[in-house]
């Protein structure tokens, strides 16, 4: 996997190993492997962390998980807490558009006091699931690129790669991680296409998540 990260961070114009990154690690098993990645890689990483403030006891389990790993790899640690319940309720906004909006906010603030790009933990499987909730929203061709490689000052190194990649990544090198429950909840879109629709459409015709995620590429080239 890693010389696959390799050619596809390249080809995206994503910063070479000579660059040092700040890298947004929530303790799950997508942003502790890309983090493992990334320093395999050879690059210089700075973790950055948000703690959401939605889960009580576990969003400090989170954080504390990975200031520990921080602390014992010797890697430069940022934590920021805010209140997604009050941005949702100040501007009438669901709870995971709240979070999104709150997280990039300090995200940028971050980048301003350090001007470093921000790797994100997004891979292939995010993506097509990203595709199908802008097509159920009719969102038109503008929401056919999803999830892009570089966007601004964020990059996604992991989007050449799905989810068992990563899984198996993990398994492979014992990266240590964290579960978020809610991640399993049905009352979330995403997470309904992530755990019903996409195994369905995957059964129904094996390696379709793999066909649809190689899609995505010239789809963003038909929007540009």
């Amino acid at each position: 996997m890693l010389d696959e990260v390799r050619r596809f961070m390249r080809r995206e114009g994503m910063p070479s190993a000579t660059q040092p990154l700040w890298v947004a690690v929530s303790g799950g098993i997508d942003s502790m492997v890309l983090l493992h990645v990334l320093r395999a890689l050879g690059y210089a990483c700075s973790v950055a962390h948000v703690d959401h403030g939605l889960r009580g006891a576990a969003s400090e389990g989170d954080r504390l998980f990975v200031e520990d790993y921080c602390r014992s790899n010797g890697l430069p640690f940022r934590s920021h807490q805010v209140d997604v319940g009050a941005h949702a309720e100040a501007h009438g906004l669901s709870t995971q558009v709240a979070g999104r909006e709150v997280r990039y906010g300090w995200f940028q603030e971050l980048w301003e006091e350090s001007p470093m790009p921000i790797a994100m933990g997004h891979h292939a499987d995010d993506a097509v699931e990203s595709l199908f909730i802008e097509l159920l929203r009719g969102t038109g061709v503008h929401g056919w690129s999803t999830i892009r490689p570089v966007s601004g000052i964020h990059v996604r190194p992991l989007l050449c790669v799905g989810r068992q990649d990563i899984a198996r990544y993990a398994a492979e090198h014992q990266v240590g991680y964290r579960e978020d429950a809610s991640n399993a909840d049905p009352k979330y879109l995403r997470n309904r296409i992530r755990h019903e629709l996409l195994p369905l459409l995957d059964a129904m015709r094996p390696g379709a998540l793999r066909t649809m995620a190689r899609s995505l590429g010239p789809l963003r080239e038909l929007e540009e």
